[in-house]
């Protein structure tokens, strides 16, 4: 608007210059003065023509006004040709992170078992360009939409998050599924007005109380893995002892079994033929008494 009306005030000096010129002027100088006002006419003429004319950028969308009304249709990326009395808000329409430049969002949230934790979350949205009017005439200047709008979704929505879950659930593994419900929580208190694409949780601070408690669970759980595995190392051990045995009695058994009469009096005849010339052996009885035999003595 600025920019038509300093047009308009070139072109009526302009129009003044070349009505009043040769009253004012010095003899001879009409010349000069009509020139002159055509130049200011003809500068105002080119400025009012530059301001109908509007380039929209990549990634944006432009929502024209003029005198309290808006267009409903937005105006995509490229040349357009606009009244050139309208004023022209332009509003990205591409992914942007908040808070921006990557920073966190730092957030005070209480849990089901009323437990305060701190949270650190950050979030990627965009606008819907098809409502940009709409968001425009409710909200305001993309500026406006970001200050406002999305740090209450995202601060609110945070809250009701973590006011379903325990503090057993916020610091259980699945932190990705607690960021999903973030996400619908955000999501529901944005409405139209941003389409929230995804949700960070950087990092989660609970009170040093359950902070202890936790490191104590975390020690006595580790604690009964290491003394269930020295207890399967003893069984697996007690197993292996107990298959011995009963490997040292099977063969116990199938040596007692074959030692027969007949098999000690075959095996006696065989070793005394192994026996070097000489020597002396006894002989067990039925009485008990041991008799005394040289092997290869002659007796």
């Amino acid at each position: 608007m600025g920019s038509i009306v300093l047009a308009m005030f070139i072109i009526l000096l302009g129009a003044a210059l070349r009505v009043a010129g040769p009253s004012i002027g010095r003899p001879g100088t009409a010349g000069m003065s009509r020139l002159a006002s055509y130049g200011f006419m003809g500068a105002g003429l080119f400025l009012a023509a530059g301001n109908a004319v509007t380039v929209v950028s990549v990634g944006e969308v432009g929502v024209i006004h003029f005198l309290g009304k808006i267009e409903p249709l937005p105006l995509a990326q490229g040349i357009h040709v606009v009244n050139p009395l309208a004023d022209i808000e332009k509003m990205s329409i591409r992914e942007q992170s908040f808070p921006a430049d990557g920073g966190v969002e730092r957030i005070e949230a209480q849990t089901s078992d009323q437990l305060n934790v701190s949270l650190e979350v950050s979030i990627i949205f965009k606008l819907d360009g098809t409502n940009a009017p709409q968001l425009f005439q409710r909200l305001g200047s993309e500026r406006s939409i970001k200050n406002s709008i999305v740090l209450n979704s995202v601060r609110n929505g945070v809250r009701d998050a973590v006011a379903t879950k325990s503090i057993n659930e916020i610091f259980s593994p699945n932190r990705r599924d607690l960021a999903t419900e973030m996400k619908v929580e955000i999501q529901a208190k944005a409405g139209d007005r941003i389409e929230v694409l995804d949700v960070f949780v950087r990092d989660i601070q609970a009170p040093p109380t359950v902070r202890q408690a936790i490191e104590e669970k975390q020690q006595r759980e580790q604690q009964v893995a290491a003394e269930k595995f020295q207890t399967e190392i003893i069984q697996e051990r007690a197993q292996q002892a107990i298959e011995e045995a009963r490997g040292l009695a099977e063969a116990q058994r199938i040596i007692s079994a074959g030692l027969t009469p007949a098999y000690l009096t075959f095996h006696y005849i065989e070793k005394l033929s192994e026996l070097p010339a000489g020597s002396v052996v006894y002989v067990p009885t039925e009485g008990g008494v041991p008799l005394m035999r040289s092997v290869g003595g002659g007796r």
